[in-house]
């Protein structure tokens, strides 16, 4: 049973963590990190989020689990819309 609550934290936490740590690379200035790095990084991360998320909404019927998911898949979608729309353009300049 121990392994079972492992596997479920280890799902739930792709979903929870890795949406808001994609966010989050794609405010990293520049001079951090490569920018190539970045965006390829967020943008796994946000991918991975945003599928965990919507494999929990669809077969979950728990309330939390679903609401874990929406700030997951909600962090995963402005995470890529950051990566795709607003880093090519911070990169002109």
């Amino acid at each position: 049973m121990k392994s079972l609550a492992l596997l479920v934290v280890f799902i739930l936490s792709l979903t929870v963590i890795g949406g808001p740590i994609s966010l989050l690379l794609t405010l990293i200035p520049q001079r951090l990190l490569p920018l190539a790095v970045i965006k390829i990084t967020s943008f796994f991360l946000a991918l991975i989020a945003i599928f965990v998320g919507m494999m929990i909404i669809i077969n979950v019927n728990s309330i939390g689990a679903v609401i874990l998911a929406l700030i997951g898949i909600t962090t995963g979608i402005i995470a890529i819309y950051r990566v795709v729309k607003i880093i090519p353009k911070l990169n002109k300049n």
